[in-house]
C-alpha cells in the first residue's frame, strides 16, 4: 500500500515538473523568435520596409525586361507613398525603355525633387540620349569610362550604347560591343537578342535565326526573341515552325502582337477563316492597345498591320465591303501601306466605284515608280557605299513612299561613316520640322541635328 502511495506521489511529481520545465524551455523559444523577428523588422524597415521592398522587385524585373511586373511592383510601392525618389527614378527608367522621353523627363524632375542622387539623374539622361544615336565624342567618351567603375550598371550602359550605335548604323561598332557582352555575361539573353536584331538589319537571316535561337536557350521566356525568330521564319515561309513560336510568345504584353503574327502564319497555310476570326479579336482593342504590344517586342510597323492584313483577305475573298471598311482603318494611320492601298483599290472596283478605284491605282503606280529608283541607287552604293547623295536620295523616297521609319533609317546611315554630315542632319531636321503635329521629342531631335548644321 506504501509503495503504491509511493509510485503516486512520483506520477503527480511528474505531472508537475514536465510540464513545467516544458513550458521553461517554451517561453525560452518564444522569446528568442520574438527576438529574430525584432531585427528582422528592424532589417526590414531599415531597407526601406514595404515600400523599398517593392523597389527592389520592380528594379529585379526591369533587369529581367519585364516592365509590365515592374510597373505593377511600382503602382504597390505608390500606394503606401506618393513620394520616393528611387520610384520615381525606376518608373524614369522603364519610360526611357519604352521610349516615352516627356514622361522619362518627369519622373527625373521628381526623382530629383526628393533628393535622388544627381549623378545617377543625369546618366540616366545621358543614356536616353545615347540609344536615340546622339553619340558625340564626349558622349563615348563617358559611356566607356562608365563601363569601367567596379559598380557600373554595365549591362544598361551597354545595351544603350550598342542601340545608339546601330540607329547610326554604326553596326562593325555595335557587334563588337555586343560580343564583348556577349561572352563576358553569359546567362543574359539580351547581347544574343541585339546581335540577331543587327543581322536582321544586315539582310543575314541565318545568322540572325542562329543569335535568335542563342538568346532563347539563355532565356527561354524571353518574348522579344520568340517573336522576332517567328517573324523571320515566317519571311523564310516556314510558317508552322513561326506559328509555334508566336504561339509561345501570345502573353502579356507581348499577345496582341503575337496573335497578328498567328493569323499572318495561318493565312499562308490557307487557314483564311481562322486567320480572319484572329485579326476580328484584335481588333477588338483600342489601336493604342496594339501599337503597346509591338513596342513590348521592340517592333515599330510601318502598317496598321490587323485592319490591312484583315482587309486583304476580304479582298481577296470577294468581301468587298468589309474589306473597305478594314482597308480605309489601315490607310487611316498609314497611308504610305501599299500593301493596303493596292487592296483598297481593287475593292473599290469590286463595289463599282471606278473612278475612286483609278486614283488609287495610280497612287500605287507612281509609288512602285519612285521606289524602282531606290533598285537603281542600292547599285550605285554597292559599288562605293559612302555615296552620301545616293543614300539620303533613298531615305527620301522612302519617306515619301513607303515608310518612315525605313526612309528615316537610310539617312541615318551616312553616320556610319560621316556622323557629322551637314546634308545628312539637314535632312533630318526637315523632315521633323515638316511634321504636322510635332511631339516634344521631335523637338528635342530637331534642335540636335540643327546643332550640327548651324556650327561654324
Amino acid at each position: 500500500m506504501a509503495k503504491t502511495k509511493s509510485k503516486e506521489r512520483s506520477k503527480d511529481q511528474l505531472k508537475t515538473v514536465g510540464p513545467s520545465g516544458a513550458i521553461g524551455r517554451g517561453a525560452w523559444r518564444t522569446r528568442l523568435l520574438l527576438v529574430l523577428l525584432a531585427l528582422l523588422v528592424v532589417a526590414f524597415v531599415r531597407a526601406g520596409g514595404i515600400v523599398g521592398f517593392a523597389n527592389s522587385m520592380a528594379n529585379y524585373a526591369i533587369n529581367n525586361k519585364r516592365l509590365e511586373s515592374a510597373e505593377k511592383w511600382l503602382n504597390a510601392a505608390r500606394f503606401f507613398t506618393s513620394s520616393n525618389a528611387y520610384t520615381d527614378f525606376l518608373d524614369a527608367r522603364i519610360a526611357r525603355k519604352r521610349g516615352k522621353l516627356d514622361a522619362m523627363s518627369e519622373h527625373l524632375k521628381d526623382s530629383f525633387k526628393n533628393g535622388f542622387p544627381p549623378l545617377r539623374l543625369e546618366r540616366e539622361q545621358a543614356l536616353a540620349s545615347a540609344n536615340l544615336g546622339r553619340l558625340t565624342d564626349e558622349v563615348e567618351g563617358r559611356l566607356n569610362a562608365w563601363m569601367q567603375e567596379p559598380d557600373a550598371e554595365y549591362a544598361e550602359i551597354v545595351e544603350a550604347y550598342a542601340n545608339g550605335l546601330t540607329t547610326v548604323s554604326r553596326f562593325e561598332d555595335a557587334m563588337v560591343l555586343l560580343q564583348t557582352w556577349e561572352q563576358s555575361m553569359p546567362s543574359d539573353s539580351t547581347s544574343s537578342y541585339r546581335i540577331a536584331r543587327i543581322c536582321e538589319h544586315l539582310a543575314q537571316p541565318d545568322n540572325a535565326e542562329a543569335s535568335y535561337r542563342k538568346a532563347i536557350e539563355r532565356d527561354p521566356n524571353n518574348s522579344k526573341a520568340l517573336y522576332h525568330l517567328a517573324r523571320v521564319l515566317l519571311d523564310l515561309r516556314r510558317s508552322d515552325e513561326a506559328l509555334k513560336l508566336f504561339e509561345k510568345c501570345n502573353s502579356g504584353d507581348a499577345s496582341l502582337a503575337a496573335k497578328v503574327g498567328m493569323a499572318r502564319c495561318y493565312k499562308t497555310l490557307g487557314e483564311n477563316d481562322l486567320a480572319k476570326e484572329i485579326l476580328r479579336e484584335v481588333l477588338q482593342s483600342s489601336y493604342e492597345s496594339i501599337l503597346g504590344s509591338y513596342r513590348a517586342v521592340d517592333e515599330s510597323p510601318a502598317r496598321f498591320v490587323a485592319a490591312s492584313e484583315l482587309g486583304c483577305i476580304e479582298t481577296e475573298l470577294g468581301q468587298f465591303s468589309d474589306a473597305r471598311l478594314h482597308l480605309e482603318m489601315a490607310l487611316s494611320k498609314f497611308p504610305l501601306d501599299s500593301i493596303a492601298r493596292y487592296s483598297y483599290a481593287v475593292t473599290l472596283r469590286g463595289l463599282g466605284m471606278a473612278t475612286e478605284a483609278e486614283d488609287n491605282f495610280a497612287i500605287t503606280r507612281a509609288s512602285r515608280a519612285a521606289l524602282d529608283q531606290v533598285t537603281a541607287l542600292q547599285s550605285k552604293l554597292r559599288e562605293n557605299p559612302e555615296d552620301t547623295e545616293s543614300r539620303i536620295r533613298i531615305g527620301r523616297i522612302v519617306l515619301e513612299h513607303e515608310s518612315e521609319q525605313t526612309g528615316l533609317f537610310w539617312i541615318q546611315s551616312v553616320f556610319s561613316y560621316d556622323p557629322a554630315n551637314i546634308e545628312a542632319h539637314t535632312a533630318m531636321a526637315e523632315f521633323f520640322e515638316g511634321k504636322p503635329n510635332k511631339t516634344s521629342d521631335d523637338e528635342v531631335r530637331i534642335a540636335y541635328h540643327r546643332s550640327f548644321t548651324t556650327k561654324k
